[in-house]
């Protein structure tokens, strides 16, 4: 009767491990469709490294201590990033603005003020690094970054003004020129997969102003004094917010 027990227990033992032989692979597969694996993980791997965008947004600028920076404008341009490591991306942005000018004349008796408005067209080119704080994979389809980046600012089809036309205007007149341009920002970029993903950022543009030299004639500088008026800055850089939105493709 033992050896009849023993051989029982011997033979439930024997089809209990049949049966879980037979029911782990059939779990396995079913975990497996079509021999993937089900990936539960909110982190996403990026493959390519390359990428070209179209950005278009709004640029809120402020005019500085004289009132002599662009006007607040839509702009535009074109990006380009590559990987050079699994955080890191060089960029390079080219893009382009109208603005208005205020024509300020300081000589007037209350002081320093606008008598016109005029127009530029404007052209920037920048470079520098993007950080991506998840590295090179998405979470949750979705890439933090922050960048930091510098380069130069153009003026071009300046619309001179009648109101400084004279003679004795001339130190007064005052054009965007050749200004550098630092950026620094923050942004995230929607990658849901496949070639194509759309960022949104915002960055801070310091722009460098530099007065026209008839704002420190001396005649000019003792009437702003005694209208206890913020004196005017040789240079100066202001700070102004852009928000963007670009659509970008993969290569």
């Amino acid at each position: 009767m033992g050896r009849t027990a023993g051989r029982r227990i011997l033979e439930m033992g024997l089809a209990c491990a049949i049966g879980l032989g037979v029911a782990v692979p059939a779990a396995a597969q079913e975990a497996t469709a079509g021999g993937v694996p089900h990936i539960t993980s909110p982190y996403h791997w990026i493959g390519p490294n390359l990428r070209m965008g179209l950005f278009g947004g709004w640029l809120s600028t402020n005019r500085g201590v004289s009132d002599l920076g662009p006007g607040s404008t839509p702009y535009g341009g074109l990006a380009f990033r590559a990987r050079i490591s699994n955080p890191l991306s060089i960029e390079v942005q080219a893009s382009y603005g109208k603005s208005n000018l205020w024509v300020i004349d300081p000589r007037l008796a209350g002081g320093p003020a606008p008598v016109d408005t005029t127009t530029t067209r404007w052209a920037s080119l920048e470079a520098g690094l993007q950080f991506a704080i998840t590295g090179q994979r998405t979470w949750h389809r979705l890439q933090p970054y922050v960048l930091l980046e510098g380069g130069f600012l153009r003026g071009f089809d300046y619309q001179p003004s009648p109101a400084l036309a004279g003679a004795g205007d001339a130190s007064f007149r005052y054009s965007l020129g050749t200004m550098p341009v630092l950026e620094a920002g923050a942004g995230f970029e929607i990658i849901p997969g496949g070639r194509f993903s759309v960022s949104l950022e915002a960055r801070d543009k310091l722009l460098h102003i530099k007065a026209p030299a008839g704002f420190f004639r001396s005649d000019v500088l003792v009437q702003i004094d005694q209208l206890n008026l913020p004196a005017p800055q040789d240079k100066q850089w202001t700070h102004n917010l852009a928000l963007t939105l670009t659509v970008w493709r993969y290569f």
